[in-house]
């Protein structure tokens, strides 16, 4: 499963990239060379990830990453259903060892 969102980390302001959906991790990158190579190419895998919780910056739709390590990271996603649907569907397959 690959699948892309455009989407936007929310850390020190919005900054816009994409989310990258595979079968063993999300993936935020973006092409800003203001920001660290750790943001830059931010991989989350599933194995990490202890939770997500649908949530809000002001009144824009987003999903916060809870992660193993205790941090937290926060994006605003277009097609935020979608993206928590197939989020859902690749960490169940992931975690069954499909």
């Amino acid at each position: 499963m690959d699948q892309t969102y455009m989407a936007s980390l929310c850390h020190q302001g919005l900054l816009g990239g994409g989310l990258f959906l595979d079968d063993e991790r999300v993936t935020y990158r973006t092409g800003k060379l203001s920001v660290s190579p750790e943001i830059r190419n931010l991989q989350l895998p599933f194995c990490r990830i202890k939770g997500v919780e649908k949530s809000r910056a002001l009144f824009l739709p987003t999903v916060t990453l809870h992660m193993k390590d205790g941090r937290a990271w926060k994006f605003l996603v277009f097609g935020r259903g979608r993206f928590l649907a197939n989020l859902k569907a690749a960490m169940d397959a992931y975690a069954s060892g499909e």
